[in-house]
């Protein structure tokens, strides 16, 4: 009789959530940073970098559905988006680029907004988006994957958190891109009844911080080794 009353409670809330479908919630998350002020911040220094907004490709996104660019998670019926400040339903590509500002900041690189969706596919917009930024560089790509993915086996849930994404970087002076790669990060953990709560704090300040991290580190050495941009003049002098 014990045992029974022990899963009434989970029984008849899975029996709920099956009954729905279509259903969506947004949840709060918080974010530490994580970067310190790089070694080399003070060659950096005068050198803008302005971040784009990445192109959100990932599979949870459906086209007809803004409000789908929050979500992170499915979980049965529902769909499950972000909640940050206060604000409900947040899209994946705003929140990785106001946090990659904000750490690029923290890490001592000059970095601003740059209020366009921008990738590597067309350069000249990058290019120009600096211009008008008044950047040397411009950061942009695309958001390949940031979500969670649970697998229930019996009352044992497997999460798998991930996140990839294309960066490229573009200097502004002539339109190369001197920097391409694809940056990502994962981790999995197995709970018995894990909350949507755990796994996104985990997925934000875990997964996330590690992708911000390498990014910025990453990014901050291109652009301590590419020469500056200097206007050299020389002035011959008669004897």
């Amino acid at each position: 009789m014990g045992s029974g009353r022990r899963w009434t409670r989970p029984v008849v809330g899975l029996l709920a959530i099956t009954a729905l479908s279509g259903c969506t919630r947004s949840v709060p998350v918080s974010y530490q940073p994580s970067l310190y002020r790089l070694p080399q911040a003070d060659q950096l220094k005068g050198i803008g970098l302005g971040v784009a907004k990445l192109e959100d490709r990932r599979t949870l996104v459906e086209r007809s559905n803004p409000e789908s660019l929050s979500y992170v998670m499915r979980s049965g019926a529902w769909r499950v988006g972000l909640t940050y400040q206060n604000q409900e339903y947040v899209p994946v590509a705003d929140l990785v680029q106001m946090l990659f500002v904000d750490e690029f900041a923290r890490a001592g690189v000059e970095a601003k907004t740059v209020p366009k969706i921008l990738t590597k596919e067309n350069q000249a917009d990058m290019r120009a988006a600096g211009e008008q930024a008044g950047t040397a560089y411009v950061l942009g790509g695309s958001l390949l994957l940031f979500e969670i993915v649970n697998q229930t086996n019996g009352w044992v849930v497997t999460s798998r958190r991930g996140i990839t994404l294309a960066i490229s970087l573009v200097r502004v002076r002539d339109g190369s891109v001197v920097l391409d790669k694809i940056v990502s990060a994962s981790d999995q953990e197995e709970t018995v009844a894990g909350a949507p709560v755990r796994s996104l704090d985990r997925l934000m300040n875990s997964v996330f911080r590690r992708v911000v991290t390498q990014v910025v580190e990453e990014v901050s050495a291109k652009l301590a080794l590419v020469p500056p941009d200097v206007d050299t003049r020389v002035k011959v002098v008669p004897r």
